[in-house]
């Protein structure tokens, strides 16, 4: 994934993200409970474990698999 679409689906997710918790505290604030705000309480978790996978982090540095080692059967 290029750089410039990799900035534009982060974001896009962190735009929506505020959206709704904003929207959830909003609502809170509506109601007087916090039941919305741990109804969204997941959602920095989901961030977190995506934000790796918008940046490309975790991947070898060329971008690309190991070569696989070339052993004959019997060894």
């Amino acid at each position: 994934m290029e750089t410039r679409t990799r900035w534009i689906v982060a974001a896009g997710t962190v735009a929506v993200s505020v959206i709704i918790i904003g929207s959830a505290v909003a609502h809170a604030i509506r109601q007087h409970s916090l039941d919305p705000v741990w109804s969204v309480g997941w959602l920095p978790a989901v961030l977190a474990g995506v934000y790796p996978a918008l940046t490309g982090r975790g991947r070898s540095a060329h971008g690309r698999c190991l070569p696989r080692l070339r052993r004959s059967a019997g060894s």
